[in-house]
């Protein structure tokens, strides 16, 4: 992506979004492609992904409902059945990135579409984009540091601590937890206990 392409993407982007959405969408972008870099991704898609990962999250739940009833992409299908609608804006925007902006690749996709549950299965884009939403400098809550500490040593871990604390701040509020997360949580906990398993071992 040409600096032109970036400055157009914006655009587009801008039109669609209100001001604060963009600005948090831009900040995401810079952690992103940090985190890219450091990890050896691929920045263009790490800038991609991030400036189209909220391109839905103002449009209205009814919205995205009607859109996830009436695709045929298996993914957004699977998460259609989730008993938080508000999360339903992370495929809904895979599904907006592809028919709206000719994202073709499946990587991006997927980290526009697993941005806000994760899942047990992901790649390092989808982590990075993830964890960029979650710590961008714009976000202040508790533990965010903690895990704004684990993002240049460990992806993994970082997104256990991610997971653990989305979980208890759902519990604790009382909201629909989205079954992705349960497993995603699961399957970094794994991760988290092997990694640490071969630590020992070593």
């Amino acid at each position: 992506m040409t600096p032109q392409e970036r400055v157009r993407l914006v655009d587009l982007v801008a039109g669609r979004v209100p001001k604060k959405r963009l600005k948090h969408m831009l900040r995401v972008e810079t952690l992103a492609v940090r985190l890219a870099r450091f990890w050896g991704v691929s920045e263009e898609k790490a800038s991609v992904a991030s400036l189209l990962h909220d391109i839905a999250r103002d449009e209205p739940e009814s919205f995205l409902l009607e859109l996830v009833k009436d695709t045929n992409d298996p993914l957004v299908r699977e998460m259609a059945e989730t008993f938080a609608p508000v999360v339903l804006h992370a495929p809904v925007g895979a599904l907006i990135a592809r028919r709206d902006f000719g994202v073709g690749d499946p990587e991006i996709l997927q980290a526009i579409a697993l941005h806000t549950t994760g899942a047990p299965q992901m790649d390092r884009l989808a982590m990075i984009v993830f964890l960029a939403d979650y710590c961008e400098p714009g976000r202040h809550f508790a533990g965010v540091e903690e895990v704004r500490s684990l993002l240049f040593s460990s992806l993994e871990t970082a997104m256990l601590r991610a997971l653990e604390q989305m979980l208890v701040y759902l519990r604790q509020n009382s909201r629909p937890i989205d079954r992705h997360t349960l497993d995603a949580t699961a399957a970094f906990a794994r991760l988290a206990a092997e990694d640490s398993q071969r630590l020992h071992q070593g």
